[in-house]
């Protein structure tokens, strides 16, 4: 087991990098892969957040686009586009939900019938107002003539889905079945701090009888080509379902190695992603446990069961409310191969620049790697991980029977975007990188440390092995090393103009923002802590989301309902007072009452205190 632990200590040791690139925060040194083997170039654009990238048996690109629901073909050297299924039936929302997981049959296009693309994505049973989300996998087959994706044949309905965490890929395995990976859907997190976190919970014999799957959040699934339970699934608590392992917090990434090794990548709260070897059975601790049962950094609050009147920014908790510590949790589990990373109890998380700068990576899939006699061998027997925060793809090499990670991974092709998928051509020595439309990242070049303007939204990156020709991408350079924390252990504070480049002025972080601070100075310092906390939710523009619609939003004109609102969060909306300082919160209030046509003014440090 890969377990590098880095306390305060080690993190102020780390300087941050402040040269003309910037690389990911990571608490520990990760080595940086030799870049120059490849060229590089962006092969096509326009994509609406593409999710889920396999390789035809036509030697195309096929790929699923999230925010439009559609199935897509890409020429895997001219980049043109050719469009095959548009859902009618898909519900999308701002970060999980939509078209999502997708796997070729192997005999498609074969000649034996089987031409079948299976797809899962979430539909709606609720109204716009009050969205009921459910996930289903329905199984499509191709037109040769028509040149469509036609006939859907629904394969499961009804799986859990909500507004976070859906995970949804799609595999078939070695063994012919159908694979399928669902997140928590960030209960007892954030916004949905009081849903009761499922992960932990396996369904009845009665339940499975009357194909009640609300208990598969956190889970991995293991299915029939049809959507029914294969007779040697595991049972669990005397119980067959579709379940293969459990106790998952959210698995972006399971792919099969050569020998059927099922691997697997999740995010962590805010350390300890995981990589895991899929065990049939298997509880791989969540919530109870993130990472290694080792008590660092994590500490399981049951907020469902909490009393109402807790707030989540009250420090100490009272003994109301239960709190765990992970060696508290006696039932039998299987630990992580690696995690990316595990820190001490001291380390700043979300202090330093929000959820962007904690050590964790954000693994978003995960693909074996063989490199053969002509692929790449500077990668041969590993796992191939892109990163969602840091815009970088995670080389993690394997022991020789695949069981065990051999040391900390290499960091390659480091680009200022949010890296959702990777595939390889047959011959091994082309890389395809799939990317976000939007969203926030780590920031590359400057002195910044977050940023939501990506550099290559909704493309396809191409990295070719052994090509003289260059890169045409902003290729992060320089060490992977950038610690956590300036000298000292005290998190960065200052922001850089984004207008200018320069420090702003007038409004120095730290200091108190009144009614006489400048506007534009404090909106300044807003606004990359808004991209790195409120972004996600509320659109990089303003244009809402999940969160509301801030662009033209009247209620901002009562600066103590924005300061309160920040603190004590609201509706879906988490609380972001523990996590905030009064500046912190000040200035991003002052940006969003100030950016997107609005004017309403300073939310001063005096009124963020007054709604604490």
């Amino acid at each position: 087991m890969a377990r590098i632990i880095a306390g305060g200590a080690l993190a102020a040791a780390l300087m941050l990098t402040t040269s003309l690139t910037l690389a990911q925060e990571t608490p520990v040194e990760i080595e940086q892969g030799q870049n120059d083997l490849f060229s590089s170039r962006v092969l096509t654009t326009a994509l609406s957040n593409p999710w889920a990238m396999r390789w035809g048996p036509d030697d195309m690109i096929w790929v699923t686009e999230r925010t439009s629901g559609e199935v897509t073909r890409v020429h895997p050297t001219t980049g043109a586009q050719q469009l095959l299924l548009t859902l009618e039936d898909v519900y999308t929302g701002p970060q999980h939900e939509g078209l999502l997981g997708m796997a070729l049959h192997p005999e498609l296009l074969q000649g034996t019938g089987n031409d079948y693309v299976y797809i899962s994505y979430t539909i709606n049973n609720g109204t716009a107002e009050e969205p009921d989300p459910s996930a289903r996998i329905v199984r499509y087959t191709w037109d040769n003539d028509l040149q469509q994706l036609v006939d859907p044949q629904v394969v499961i309905e009804g799986l859990p889905a909500w507004n976070d965490h859906n995970a949804g890929r799609v595999v078939i395995g070695p063994d012919m079945k159908l694979y399928y990976s669902i997140g928590e859907q960030g209960a007892n997190f954030g916004r949905n701090l009081r849903r009761p976190n499922l992960a932990q919970v396996l369904p009845t014999q009665e339940e499975v009888e009357a194909e009640d799957w609300h208990t598969y959040s956190g889970k991995i699934l293991r299915m029939e080509l049809d959507g029914s339970i294969p007779e040697d699934n595991p049972e669990i608590d005397g119980v067959r379902s579709h379940i293969l392992s459990y106790g998952h917090r959210n698995p972006q990434g399971i792919g099969f190695g050569p020998d059927g090794t099922l691997y697997e990548v999740e995010h962590g709260p805010a350390s300890d992603d995981e990589f895991n070897i899929i065990q049939p059975g298997g509880n791989y601790g969540w919530p109870r446990v993130a990472g290694f049962k080792d008590d660092l950094a994590y500490v399981y609050i049951n907020w469902s069961e909490a009393p109402e009147g807790v707030d989540a920014n009250t420090d100490p908790l009272p003994d109301s409310v239960v709190q765990l510590p992970e060696t508290e949790f006696e039932e039998e589990m299987v630990d992580p191969v690696a995690t990316y990373f595990t820190v001490e109890d001291d380390y700043p998380i979300g202090e330093i620049c929000g959820y962007i700068c904690d050590p964790t990576i954000a693994p978003s899939s995960v693909l074996y790697y063989a490199a053969g006699e002509n692929g790449i061998p500077e990668w041969d027997n590993s796992l191939l991980i892109p990163t969602l925060k840091h815009g970088t793809l995670y080389v993690q090499y394997l022991s020789k029977d695949g069981q065990q990670a051999d040391g900390l991974p290499q960091a390659w092709f480091s680009t200022q975007n949010r890296y959702r998928d990777v595939i390889v051509s047959p011959d091994g020595r082309t890389v395809f990188i799939a990317t976000d439309a939007f969203g926030s990242a780590a920031q590359k070049f400057g002195e910044g440390l977050n940023t939501s303007v990506l550099h290559n939204p909704g493309s396809i990156l191409v990295f070719t092995y052994g090509d003289e020709e260059g890169s045409s991408l902003g290729i992060a350079s320089g060490s992977n090393a950038s610690g956590a924390a300036a000298e000292g252990g005290e998190s960065l504070e200052e922001w850089e103009d984004p207008a200018t480049g320069n420090a702003a002025e007038g409004a120095a972080a730290g200091s108190a923002i009144t009614e006489e601070s400048d506007v534009q100075d404090v909106a300044n310092l807003g606004l990359p802590k808004f991209a790195a906390n409120c972004a996600s939710c509320h659109g990089a523009g303003g244009e809402g989301g999940a969160g509301a619609v801030l662009a033209g939003n009247q209620a901002l004109a009562d600066a103590d309902f924005v300061a309160r609102t920040i603190v004590h969060g609201f509706g879906y909306m988490p609380p972001f007072g523990s996590q905030l300082s009064d500046e912190d919160i000040a200035q991003i209030g002052t940006y969003i009452r100030n950016a997107w046509g609005n004017d309403f003014g300073i939310v001063t440090t005096d009124q963020v205190q007054a709604a604490r």
